[in-house]
């Protein structure tokens, strides 16, 4: 590739790259490290394959699909072969880990936000994964159901009825969230 052109993907990148780590994050279930080399991996890819980019106003939805299409793919590996991951302290230090764990404190002031934005993402991870992908691209990200249809590979009604479906899952999600917070201040 040419400097000028590795110049130019840099620049259109930059611009979209905060939003591209906002759905990896989403698209891993907020696991900030699979979110990493999903981007990663993503950003090879694009970074390959930059020339057949054709039109640059189209560069948001062609990192996009990029980035979806490799989730996809590392989805169906993941299935393919279960991995088995083995703890990276022993029993001991695992042990000794938790005992000193404590949680952030978060500021009165933010108390309110972070807890809906808690709420939010936990219920936003416990949706499968396929759901998951089409809400945060539709919903978070401004995509038509037609962008991504094409982004995922799949028709324009799966599209629809996985976004229904999400839509009710997290409003389900969130209902019972609220009813156990209730519960819990009335103690």
């Amino acid at each position: 590739m040419k400097p000028s052109t590795a110049r130019e993907f840099e620049e259109l990148l930059s611009e979209h790259l905060d939003g591209l780590y906002s759905s990896a994050l989403r698209f891993c279930a907020g696991r900030s490290a699979d979110a990493e080399d999903l981007l990663q991996d993503a950003v090879f890819r694009a970074f390959r394959h930059f020339d057949d980019l054709r039109d640059p106003t189209a560069a948001r939805a062609w990192f996009y699909t990029i980035l979806a299409r490799t989730n996809l793919n590392r989805l169906r590996t993941r299935r393919r072969r279960a991995e088995t991951l083995a703890p990276d302290l022993d029993d001991d230090a695992f042990e000794a880990a938790l005992a000193e764990w404590r949680p952030v404190q978060v500021p009165d002031e933010y108390a309110d936000g972070a807890l809906a934005r808690q709420r939010l993402t936990a219920a936003l991870d416990r949706l499968d994964d396929d759901v998951r992908a089409v809400i945060w691209l539709s919903d978070v990200e401004g995509f038509r159901q037609r962008e991504v249809a094409d982004m995922l590979d799949i028709p324009e009604g799966t599209v629809a009825s996985r976004l229904f479906r999400a839509r009710r899952a997290l409003r389900g999600l969130l209902a019972s969230g609220r009813a156990d917070m209730r519960r819990a201040e009335s103690i």
